[in-house]
């Protein structure tokens, strides 16, 4: 599975969301212009994200997106499958999902068990727990890269 640029970009735009949810909505372009994505398609993700329920609007100034709950809420797994992305690790697991070696396929019961563990830590991490960008999952401290 590699995630698409919708996937992505919706996993960041909730990410400053749930960053600035003590404060006022944030503006589709100004989380593109913090990442330097392109505005059109960030309005287009946080748009599909509130017709799902997990980001509501406001118009006029002072205006943007916001979290519909609290960043502790929102799954990870939630905001990409309001995306309409795939989770499956492999095809022959997702909905009609089909291979030629489906009926005697020896790996396919491991690809089982890691597919629904995967999904189970997907839904297990909120956007509250990726905003401690501080430190991993390991406890090891994250460093930005050498700005040389």
């Amino acid at each position: 599975m590699q995630l698409t640029k919708k996937a992505s970009y919706g996993l960041i735009a909730a990410f400053e969301l749930a960053r600035s949810s003590d404060s006022a909505p944030l503006s589709a372009s100004s989380i593109a212009d913090r990442y330097a994505l392109p505005a059109p398609f960030v309005e287009k993700i946080l748009h599909r994200l509130k017709q799902s329920g997990l980001v509501v609007s406001q118009q006029g100034r002072g205006g943007g997106y916001a979290l519909a709950e609290t960043p502790k809420k929102i799954s990870v797994r939630r905001v990409l499958e309001a995306l309409d992305e795939s989770l499956d690790l492999v095809g022959c697991l997702g909905s009609g999902g089909r291979c030629e070696l489906t009926e005697f396929c020896p790996t396919k019961t491991a690809w089982g068990t890691i597919n629904r563990r995967f999904h189970a830590l997907l839904e297990s991490m909120s956007l509250d727990d990726l905003r401690d960008t501080d430190r991993v999952d390991s406890g090891d401290e994250v460093r930005p890269p050498d700005s040389r």
